[in-house]
C-alpha cells in the first residue's frame, strides 16, 4: 500500500520539478506527471513524485485525516 501526502509548492525549479514544504524544511518533487505548477499549489506526493494536484481545502482535509489516524491533534 502506498500513501501520497499533500504538500504545498514553495518554489518552482523548472518545468518538471519544484520544492515542496515538508514541516519546516523543503523536499525536491518531480512534477512531470501533473503538468505546470506554481508556488502555492498543493500536490499529492509519493516518493518524491507528484501524482495529483489538489485544492488547498482538500489538502487540509487529507492532512487532518492523516493526523487523526496517527493519533495527533489536527491543526
Amino acid at each position: 500500500m502506498c500513501l501520497g501526502i499533500p504538500y504545498k509548492v514553495v518554489k518552482v525549479l523548472d518545468e518538471e520539478s519544484c520544492l515542496v514544504q515538508v514541516g519546516s524544511g523543503t523536499q525536491f518533487c518531480f512534477t512531470g506527471q501533473v503538468g505546470t505548477v506554481k508556488e502555492g499549489d498543493w500536490l499529492v506526493v509519493h516518493a518524491g513524485l507528484a501524482i495529483a494536484k489538489i485544492t488547498e481545502e482538500d489538502a487540509r482535509e487529507n492532512l487532518a485525516m492523516i493526523r487523526f489516524y496517527l493519533g495527533e491533534e489536527a491543526s
